[in-house]
């Protein structure tokens, strides 16, 4: 599993598919992070544990 924002994540996909892992599940969340106050942080978090439950057992 892998987090990226997404700015980064086609990126993040073509580095995973060119190290033989075409598979890895990424979960993307808003970009930038960075500067952000700790509340946006937070925000952008909870809102990628749906995805991430999907991407780890199947189904959330």
């Amino acid at each position: 599993m892998l987090v990226a924002t997404t700015a980064f994540e086609a990126l993040a996909s073509e580095v995973a598919t060119t190290l033989g892992l075409p598979d890895m599940r990424i979960v993307a969340v808003a970009h930038p992070l960075g500067g952000a106050d700790e509340t946006t942080v937070i925000d952008r978090a909870d809102s990628a544990v749906e995805q991430t439950l999907r991407l780890l057992t199947g189904s959330a």
